[in-house]
């Protein structure tokens, strides 16, 4: 689906979470959840929000759900037992990043 930029213009200039977001995937190669949640608050309990992937929803809806792309990253934590002996677990997380645009 073609994104036409003066739709983007319009979004953009409303200002609202979404917008912030979509202005987060215009300017960094991904963003994540932490990102989202995290965005403007460092070294302050304050919450941008709690829900981010629904603000990457509510921009699918606005633009096609192409427009931003997501992939699942996998790591690895170590943990230990009570006795010491270490044990790996993986786990995931999800990058966005915005789909091809013109």
């Amino acid at each position: 689906m073609t994104v036409h930029s003066e739709r983007v213009k319009e979004f953009l200039a409303k200002k609202s979470k979404a917008a912030t977001v979509l202005e987060m995937l215009f300017d960094r190669e991904y963003v994540t959840c932490s990102d989202i949640i995290n965005y403007g608050c460092e070294n302050t309990p304050l919450v941008f929000t709690t829900c981010p992937h629904k603000l990457i929803e509510y921009i699918r809806k606005h633009f096609g759900v192409d427009f931003v792309k997501d992939r699942e990253v996998k790591f690895f934590r170590t943990y230990y037992k009570a006795d010491g002996k270490p044990y790996r677990v993986s786990e995931t997380y999800k990058q966005y990043f915005l789909g091809k645009i013109e």
